[in-house]
């Protein structure tokens, strides 16, 4: 398998159940194809550099995704007919590339799973030898000051 960044600009006009839709489809296409999405973003409604088939605004969707080449043909066959994209760019990953994905992936693995394991705090917190553990407050010294 192969690993693949993909953007894909559609529509602004779309209304947001038009956008989950397109999202949607491509995602189900990606996963019919024996690939699976790893990451995916919505990058919202932004001004393109220049007019595309008469569009100035698109909404842009990124998607991270791993799957067999095969995929890739059944895709680009997708946005050539599908109304909504009027431009993709899919992109094949370089090793290198592929390595500093999946350490972002692993951080933020691990950071939704710190933000997803609630705190536990009990009162009767003990010390090594068992006595509820008491700050350390420092003793009041009765020399005279000078």
């Amino acid at each position: 398998m192969n690993y693949y960044e993909n953007i894909v600009i559609l529509d602004a006009a779309l209304e947001d159940t038009g956008i989950d839709a397109a999202e949607k489809r491509i995602t189900d296409l990606i996963e019919k194809m024996q690939g699976e999405v790893l990451k995916h973003e919505r990058w919202g409604r932004r001004k393109l550099s220049y007019e595309i088939n008469k569009h100035e605004k698109g909404y842009y969707l990124f998607f991270v995704f791993k799957s067999p080449p095969t995929a890739i043909k059944s895709l680009e066959e997708l946005y050539k007919v599908f109304d909504p994209v009027f431009k993709f760019m899919i992109i094949k990953l370089r090793k290198k590339e592929i390595i500093a994905l999946q350490s972002s992936l692993q951080a933020m693995e691990a950071k939704a799973a710190e933000q997803a394991a609630p705190d536990v705090v009990t009162d009767d917190v003990k010390d090594s030898v068992g006595e509820a553990a008491v700050p350390s407050v420092p003793a009041e010294t009765t020399e005279p000051v000078e």
